[in-house]
């Protein structure tokens, strides 16, 4: 637990001195989106594109763990399946040699 609170430690720091350094950069860029077209700093962009890659980063993540998460559920299900079918199957059996032994 302590490598992951470093690490993530490190990751936001990491950002953060990025985000410092590239704000001090006042030079204007073009930037063209599909209905208009402006000028806007380099820092803006940065910004812009680190908030996406976080976000996009979140979305994916999520539809990971939720893809594994189906998966267990639906094997815990066909588990629980499997041992009623035996727990039916071994009470018939016992049965069966009662039965047998009467």
């Amino acid at each position: 637990m302590l490598k992951f609170w470093i690490y993530a430690i490190f990751l936001i720091l990491l950002a953060v001195i990025g985000l410092a350094i590239g704000s001090a950069n006042d030079s204007q860029v073009t930037f063209d989106f599909l209905l208009l077209k402006t000028d806007v700093t380099v820092a803006f962009v940065l910004v812009v594109g680190i908030i996406f890659g976080v976000l996009l980063g979140f979305y994916i993540s999520l539809l990971v763990c939720f893809k594994y998460w189906r998966q267990a559920h639906s094997a815990k299900a066909a588990l629980n399946r499997y041992l009623k079918e035996q727990k039916k199957e071994n009470q018939a059996s016992a049965e069966n040699v009662v039965a047998e032994a009467n």
